[in-house]
């Protein structure tokens, strides 16, 4: 059995897959210790050549699929069926990672004692970079507060993995948040979790990248979090219910409207969304306002602590 799968979704990408898949062949780990599953997504520029070419060139490292395409969640669902490591990885096709990532990060594992394996990552934008940088967890409830939502700085026990029945939602935006916060609904306790305080991947920040372009697809928020909450009262999960509620709020009023809704060039648009929010949150959340973790120190809680529809109606006006 290899040690660790990777699976790279490739869409449209050719300007940074050769220096992804460079990042995951050069790497310290035994090349007998891992393969990549390169799932190409219906690309329509020169990323399958790409990918044809490096598979050709490393028959023992890359196996190479195709598919229609459906997104980077389908991608990843279909690239996990052909896993056969210990540990699964998913990196994006923009992004690159340093040479003892996989190394570093299966050392910690203990042997398969570990479910999750996370790293610290660096953000890569035009004209400089900024670390994001963790020690540890202290808890499930802190890592449902302070975990880094995103699924390609970690590896995951494939066998654990494929026993939740976990997927990332297909056709959805924010995939990532649903995928992590069920797996860790999954966890047992925080010793399951590990994390690699070294920075590994190289998270490429693109303009016109679909992040940057979702103004159209906005409420797929509302939708990933209906579907989280579903997922938790099915799993009666209701030791974790402050901390969804917190977090979940703080990203409504915080990321989304701020840096989201707030830059939308429609007035409309704006008043509209910021009515869904202040719905949702009432709907869902009718008590947030005495969440405990609102009472911690930062500016983002001050924040969160005196906003009303007022104040965010005041905020979009600006």
């Amino acid at each position: 059995m290899k040690k660790i799968s990777v699976v790279v979704p490739v869409y449209n990408v050719a300007e940074f897959l050769p220096q992804c898949l460079n990042s995951l062949l050069q790497q310290t780990f035994a090349p007998s210790d891992y393969e990549l599953i390169v799932v190409n997504d219906g690309s329509t520029d020169d990323s399958l050549k790409i990918c044809q070419t490096f598979a050709h060139q490393y028959p023992h490292l890359i196996r190479l699929y195709s598919q229609k395409n459906g997104g980077l969640s389908a991608a990843r669902n279909f690239g996990l069926q052909y896993c056969q490591g210990k540990y699964v990885l998913f990196i994006d096709s923009d992004d690159y990672v340093e040479p003892k990532m996989l190394e570093r990060m299966y050392a910690l594992s203990v042997g398969g004692q570990k479910k999750i394996i996370e790293c610290n990552f660096i953000w890569e934008f035009s004209n400089h970079a900024r670390q994001d940088l963790r020690t540890d967890y202290n808890s499930l409830n802190d890592y449902l507060v302070h975990g880094r939502v995103v699924a390609w700085n970690k590896l995951y026990l494939r066998s654990w993995l494929l026993a939740t029945k976990v997927l990332f939602p297909t056709g959805r935006l924010y995939e990532d948040q649903a995928f992590f916060f069920k797996l860790v609904a999954q966890l047992k306790n925080i010793k399951e979790v590990a994390v690699d305080q070294i920075p590994e991947v190289h998270y490429r920040q693109r303009n016109d990248s679909i992040s940057y372009n979702e103004a159209s697809r906005l409420d797929d928020i509302f939708w990933i979090y209906q579907d989280i909450l579903d997922y938790y009262q099915q799993q009666a999960e209701n030791r974790f219910t402050r901390e969804i509620e917190y977090r979940f709020c703080r990203n409504l009023l915080g990321n989304v409207l701020l840096r989201k809704v707030r830059q939308l060039p429609n007035q409309a648009e704006k008043k509209n969304f910021e009515s869904q929010i202040w719905q949702k949150i009432n709907s869902w959340f009718p008590q947030w306002k005495k969440n405990p973790y609102l009472h911690q120190s930062g500016l983002i809680n001050l924040y969160l602590r005196l906003t009303n529809p007022i104040v965010t109606k005041l905020i979009l006006k600006l």
